[in-house]
């Protein structure tokens, strides 16, 4: 896409975004229309977030519509959007000014403070956590991110003052482009080497972001590339590690939650989040350590994250009847999918399913042996195939690769391509006590209904 760098936000009043069906469009296009934007929006196939975005006014349409981009200011596509879409296509052909996703996101930032939060796992969490945490204090931040908060029902909102808590996204190299007055990291792992190439790559980007960060960087000690990270870059540790300035300790885990005691130098808080899993303490940890080196009352966010409402597809309870609960988890990388089984394992349930849906024909073709070990940490497993999010099939790459990893690594497992025979394969087995942890970034979650309908089904 060639950018039109000389146009500005000032300067755009109608501006069409294309994919804004995604988590993050939809959110930019909303903001974008609260900042007093005239926004139109498309997207190759319907979807909740769109229909929300026409539920603000906003002109919302399936398919493409190049005839109605022509008279617009500024077209802005997501990154997953191709130069050759039929609107993209036809704004260049008449001369219409586009951005990027990174570009706009850049406006954005360089306009007001902004607070970023980044790693490979836990930014959505951790953004949200900032929202929940300012918001107790009676603060009325902007926020963006890429899921949508539970009590709010939404991913963004243009607030009242600063800061602006973006998630500062990895992908496609979008974290470059923004203006940020402080920064969390919450881990480097492998992941988007489809655009970075190589780790090495990777972590070159995070020190790159990291020192132009214009105010406190906090970053996860407990993480090896972190720690690589503080090599290169001044950060604020935090974590269990010993040289963290803000230390986590006494971690005690309920079925639902996750208690920690956060120290830094005299100052100790006892915390309390109604999310489980030792990463939510650790992303709960780190909000905290940023809020605090920006000079916020720890304490009085601590006590705010006692009310937190959760993401939608992060350990979201879906469904609880005749004993078997249902959750919803976005996980689709090994790192993130042995965190949630973990959570699942300290809840105290009778047995742990999990149902995985691999992510995309590239990562299941470089990390399908990664998946192994987290997923036989659950007591029964199913592997469908590969969610294609808009990838070309690659010769031999199906979910039974992960089957056959999961098998390798001892677990329990069967390889049922087809999702909709899942129900079938399931609910014959499920019995009161059990957790069915559905994992994956596809459409794992639309067998939540046909699962607890199945269920309702035996009584």
């Amino acid at each position: 896409m060639s950018e039109s760098r000389d146009m500005t936000l000032a300067t755009a009043g109608r501006i069409h975004i294309v994919g804004a069906g995604g988590a993050g469009m939809s959110g930019l296009a909303k903001l974008l229309s609260q900042l007093g934007h005239a926004v139109s929006g498309s997207d190759l196939k319907p979807s909740r977030r769109l229909d929300a975005l026409g539920d603000l006014g906003i002109d919302t349409w399936v398919g493409h519509r190049p005839q109605a981009v022509r008279t617009v200011d500024l077209v802005v596509a997501s990154s997953a959007v191709p130069s050759s879409d039929p609107e993209v296509a036809s704004a260049r052909d008449h001369g219409v000014p586009q951005w990027s996703r990174p570009v706009l996101l850049a406006s954005l930032t360089k306009e007001r403070s902004t607070v970023g939060f980044a790693g490979t796992h836990g930014k959505t969490t951790s953004t949200a956590l900032a929202v929940t945490g300012l918001q107790s204090m009676g603060r009325d931040p902007s926020f963006l991110l890429g899921g949508e908060l539970v009590t709010l029902n939404t991913g963004a909102h243009l607030g009242a003052e600063p800061p602006f808590l973006l998630e500062a996204d990895e992908a496609y190299g979008t974290f470059r482009h923004l203006h940020l007055r402080g920064l969390l990291v919450t881990n480097i792992e492998p992941d988007h080497l489809d655009y970075y190439g190589h780790l090495a790559a990777l972590e070159e980007a995070f020190a790159l972001v990291t020192n132009r960060v214009d105010g406190p960087v906090v970053a996860c000690l407990d993480d090896a590339a972190v720690q690589r990270l503080a090599g290169r870059s001044e950060i604020i540790g935090y974590g269990r590690d010993a040289a963290a300035k803000w230390r986590i300790g006494a971690v005690a885990h309920g079925r639902g939650s996750v208690s920690f005691r956060l120290s830094s130098g005299t100052q100790t808080h006892r915390v309390t989040v109604p999310r489980p899993g030792v990463h939510i303490a650790r992303n709960a940890a780190g909000v905290l350590a940023l809020l605090g080196e920006l000079g916020y009352d720890v304490a009085d966010a601590a006590r705010g994250l006692g009310e937190f409402g959760g993401v939608r597809r992060r350990f979201e309870v879906r469904a609880s009847l005749h004993g078997v609960t249902i959750v919803d988890d976005y996980a689709h990388h090994p790192t993130e999918v042995a965190a949630t089984v973990s959570a699942g394992r300290l809840g105290g349930w009778r047995r742990v399913w999990a149902v995985f849906q691999p992510h995309r024909y590239t990562r299941t073709a470089e990390l399908a042996p990664s998946f192994g070990a987290p997923l036989a940490g659950a007591d029964e497993v199913i592997v469908t195939d590969v969610y294609a999010a808009g990838e070309a099939p690659q010769p031999g790459v199906t979910g039974r690769l992960v089957a056959e990893a999961v098998a390798a690594a001892g677990g329990t497992v069967r390889y049922v391509p087809a999702l909709g025979d899942v129900p079938a394969e399931l609910t014959p087995y499920l019995e009161d006590g059990d957790l069915v942890l559905l994992l994956g970034a596809g459409d794992v979650n639309s067998l939540v209904e046909p699962i607890a309908g199945a269920i309702g089904g035996r009584a």
